[in-house]
């Protein structure tokens, strides 16, 4: 049938989408002529990919749409991939737990801030950063240089703070300043974090010059200090080349189950940033099929595209993608893999730091797995546990119980993955929040509950055979069939459910280091959920105790000064400024702090 449907699909660019008997999209794809593309998929199944026959073999129904240019049917693949993440379609890794800088564009006074979030589709991100010690340096640097604002919500109409009367904010909140005088300075931050300080040190140097002949000393003191801060910033976050290329750089390397790409930017001769992202190859892709789908996905998240990208593998299609990205910046870009000269030896730097990267993985994956598998081994499991789960409970005196719930993946950290529960009320016995915490986690699991899902091929549980009893009495009520395990601190002894007959491994034993591992962070993590729900309730009592201070003067204290702390430490005048707060109200937060009486 889905043949004879081939017959009526027209030889017209566009993208095709294949869907399973359920009506779920597992694959798209793009072609300049669609129905001989989606023709090859239909051969004898002795004659596919063995990927690419295990998804045929799912393949119940398909869809199309043409596009009037090859540019538009990649434009269009790339949305739908983005939109039904299709279960054959390559996946890309972002490394997202190095930060960006943000620039927040899309408000009238935008901010500079430190992330690990989301690309919003509006904002500038540059990055990411590896060094956030060194980042944190360079966003005071920063600050010193273009005085944006720093305060997370902006409000107008109200006394500048602190960071106007030492010349670090342009203090939009006052109206001291337009958005055209503001959106200057943003439009020279950016012209700097893409490279071009040049031109930004000589426009300093020709004002400090001005200033000083207008014997404007303060002035010319302060751009001096600016200036000495481009040049610091420069020395932190570049390393520097000979001739000022304005190029990307990116290189392609791994083996058939995943690859790793690497990313340098330079702008002006230096190294402005570098990325590391991660390709899981669904079927049978090549290099060039790879490179293409990267270009894309990569690119159409950056407004920044330079006229030069160095690769080391041809994307296929390189003729769309070049239009799809001279559309995009609005003048040519060319891609290419250089075969000699500075730009190769530029390239082959790249490409020899991403096959250290890749190999660093590989070795840690290798190492993680002999592990796993002596792990399995010791506690004599049926499978190699590729996920393990590990709960602990904290409380302080019976008050705020909670649990958490903490996830190694291949023998790693897997903190997306992380949970943790507030017990339903609050009591001094580990047994009973320990039952609770897993009888919650494996309902949700079995109502289809994508954060709990899968389920774990391995329980372990802080505690000795009491809790490892309790717990396994909740699981055979819910017929959970999952080894369970527990560990407990005095003498790191393993249990199992039933009678008491614990474990003993060496101290040096890497399965005993692994599982402590799980248990000190499980164990860290319900700690710090259980210290916030305290200082959340002591925050909120407080406040409550002042009179005259409601819900409304009460958020509105919080939102301003940030916490408790800060509210303390304010003086009765910056009390009395914010929004709806009387005198009388004012002198009671602060006579309650600091116990005077005017």
């Amino acid at each position: 049938m889905l043949k004879e449907r081939l017959r009526n699909v027209p030889l017209k660019p566009g993208v095709y989408l294949y869907q399973d008997r359920d009506g779920r999209v597992i694959y798209v794809g793009k072609a300049k002529a669609l129905r001989n593309r989606m023709r090859s998929y239909f051969q004898s199944p002795d004659k596919l990919h063995p990927k690419v026959r295990a998804m045929m073999a799912r393949v119940a129904d398909f869809d199309y749409v043409v596009t009037g240019s090859e540019v538009e049917a990649l434009i269009l693949e790339n949305n739908l991939i983005k939109a039904y993440k299709p279960r054959y379609n390559i996946r890309l890794r972002d490394d997202k737990t190095y930060p960006y800088l943000k620039i927040s564009i899309g408000e009238a006074y935008p901010r500079l801030s430190l992330v690990r979030e989301e690309k919003d589709g509006v904002s500038r991100y540059f990055g990411p950063y590896t060094d956030v010690t060194s980042l944190r340096e360079t966003m005071k640097l920063l600050n010193l240089v273009f005085p944006l604002r720093t305060c997370k919500t902006l409000r107008t109409g109200i006394r500048p703070c602190l960071n106007r009367d030492i010349g670090r904010c342009l203090a939009p909140c006052s109206g001291e300043t337009s958005t055209e005088e503001y959106r200057q300075v943003v439009d020279s931050l950016l012209d700097f974090m893409e490279g071009r300080s040049r031109e930004l040190l000589q426009q300093k140097e020709e004002e400090m010059k001005n200033a000083a002949a207008h014997l404007e000393f303060e002035k010319a003191a302060r751009l001096r200090d600016q200036i000495e801060s481009i040049k610091k910033i420069g020395e932190k976050q570049k390393i520097s080349f000979e001739n000022p290329y304005n190029l990307d750089m990116i290189a392609l390397t791994g083996e058939e189950r995943e690859s790793l790409v690497l990313v340098f930017k330079i702008r002006g001769g230096a190294i402005m940033a570098k990325g590391t992202f991660w390709l899981n190859r669904a079927i049978d892709e090549d290099e060039a099929e790879l490179m293409e789908f990267f270009l894309k996905h990569y690119y159409d998240e950056r407004p920044d595209i330079p006229g030069e990208i160095l690769v080391s593998h041809l994307p296929a299609e390189i003729e769309v993608l070049e239009s799809w990205l001279r559309a995009k910046s609005g003048h040519k870009v060319v891609m290419r893999v250089p075969q000699r000269g500075d730009k190769k030896g530029l390239l082959d730097m790249v490409l020899n730091n991403a096959a250290l990267l890749w190999q660093e993985k590989h070795d840690r994956e290798e190492n993680n797995l002999a592990i796993l598998k002596h792990l399995s081994q010791v506690l004599e499991l049926e499978v190699i546990p590729e996920r393990i789960e590990c709960y602990d409970i904290s409380h302080l005196g019976g008050e705020e119980t909670v649990a958490s719930m903490v996830v190694f993946t291949g023998g790693a950290a897997d903190r997306k993955a992380y949970r943790r529960f507030k017990m339903k009320s609050d009591q001094n016995d580990d047994f009973a929040s320990l039952s609770e915490a897993l009888e919650r986690r494996f309902k949700r699991a079995r109502e289809g509950d994508p954060a709990f899902l899968p389920e774990p091929d391995l329980i372990i549980i802080d505690g000795g055979a009491g809790q490892v009893n309790a717990v396994n009495n909740v699981l055979k009520a819910m017929r959970v069939d999952i080894p369970l395990f527990s560990l407990a601190k005095k003498n790191e002894e393993i249990y199992t459910p039933g009678p008491a007959h614990p474990l003993r491994l060496p101290r040096r034993d890497e399965a005993l280091q692994l599982l402590q591992r799980l248990r000190d962070e499980a164990h860290r993590f319900a700690i710090e959920y259980n210290r916030q729900r305290r200082a959340g309730k002591v925050k909120a009592s407080a406040l409550d105790k002042i009179e005259g201070i409601g819900p409304t003067r009460k958020k509105k204290l919080l939102s301003h000064f940030g916490s408790v702390k800060a509210i303390r430490q304010a003086s009765l005048e910056e009390l009395g400024q914010i929004s709806g707060m009387t005198r009388q109200a004012a002198e009671n937060v602060y006579n309650y702090f600091h116990g005077g009486t005017f």
